[in-house]
């Protein structure tokens, strides 16, 4: 569904991404894990238009993406869940998902009903608060709240930056219960998330990006077996996945 080909991003001076070539399948989980300013958030913003390449190709499902504005990308589909959520926060629960509407474009009324009924089905806290002002919520409310909003745009293609970050192992587990049972239900999904651990533990495929390159890459299995993924990204004190 995703292909990405030598992609390269420079802004500030700095160039954040040299080359980067990936794939995500449809029906797939795919992971990228690295280093803090290896240039994760950098790459999805790039897939998703937000920043612009200065060299390489986004394909997705077959059509060149690669020079579209990020309303356009939204709108053939591929939906980005981005870091620190971004919610609107004196907006109630209900109000942000139906905002997620936007990105579906002249289809905005269509089903809304269905799509709302489906997140609080995912996310049954969000039903019970669906009056509540989304800045009232916690922290791992509120991602599930970013999550509902992405969903309510249909996404053939569901990215998610850093979907733990700030977490409690409880509520961290949660969130990725949720991702398992859309993977289940054939969805897309593209994952950056810091917790190498449970990154690999939850997808099919992952790439480690560092300074701005791939420089691994396999089933997500066995690179949770590689012993130079395991001194570098996966410490025996990081037991929050269990």
């Amino acid at each position: 569904m995703l292909e990405v080909t030598d992609l390269a991003t420079a802004y500030d001076g700095i160039t954040a991404l040299r080359g980067v070539t990936l794939r995500v399948p449809t029906g797939s989980m795919v992971a990228i894990v690295g280093p803090n300013g290896a240039g994760k958030s950098t790459l999805l913003n790039t897939i998703s238009g937000v920043l612009r390449p200065h060299a390489g190709t986004v394909r997705f499902d077959g059509a060149d993406v690669t020079r579209l504005p990020a309303h356009k990308v939204a709108r053939l589909g591929l939906l980005q869940v981005p870091e620190g959520r971004q919610i609107l926060g004196p907006l109630s629960v209900e109000e942000n998902l139906l905002l997620g509407r936007l990105a579906r474009g002249a289809r905005a009324a269509d089903g809304t009903a269905d799509d709302l009924d489906a997140v609080f089905s995912l996310f049954p806290i969000l039903a019970e608060r669906r009056r509540q002002e989304g800045g009232s919520l916690s922290g791992g409310q509120q991602q599930m709240l970013a999550i509902g909003r992405a969903l309510m745009g249909r996404p053939r293609l569901l990215m998610l930056d850093e979907p733990s970050l700030g977490l409690s192992p409880i509520m961290a587990r949660q969130v990725f219960d949720a991702l398992a049972t859309l993977k289940a239900r054939g969805q897309t999904i593209l994952l950056v998330e810091q917790n190498a651990r449970r990154a690999l533990a939850s997808t099919d495929f992952a790439y480690v990006l560092e300074q701005g390159r791939i420089v691994q890459e396999g089933p997500s299995a066995a690179l949770a077996s590689d012993p130079r993924i395991i001194s570098h990204y996966l410490p025996e004190t990081d037991l929050s996945t269990s």
